[in-house]
């Protein structure tokens, strides 16, 4: 496997654990990774979120979660990226 791929998937199985697995301390910004980027698309008419109940927050429907699976893979993927280029010298540029 290459470095890039294992780094990146490390870094995707990190943020699934600490969803899965959420401290109290910081389930305000487990939560905020989820809704925030999905907020601004709801305001211009996309159903990214599902039917609320009485009183509660409406989960994200199978589009919003689409959505913030393709977003945090992307965002992933530019950083397992750059920490590979970081720590990896190519043999012209010594």
């Amino acid at each position: 496997m290459h470095r890039r791929w294992l780094i990146f998937a490390t870094l995707i199985g990190i943020h699934v654990a600490v969803f899965i697995f959420t401290p109290e301390l910081i389930a305000p910004l487990v939560a905020g990774s989820i809704y925030l980027p999905l907020w601004p698309l709801s305001t211009i008419g996309i159903p990214v979120f599902g039917v609320a109940e009485s009183g509660g927050w409406a989960a994200p429907s199978l589009l919003g979660w689409a959505v913030v699976f393709c977003l945090w893979s992307a965002i992933w993927f530019a950083v397992a990226t750059l920490l590979y280029r970081l720590f990896t010298k190519n043999a012209g540029h010594a």
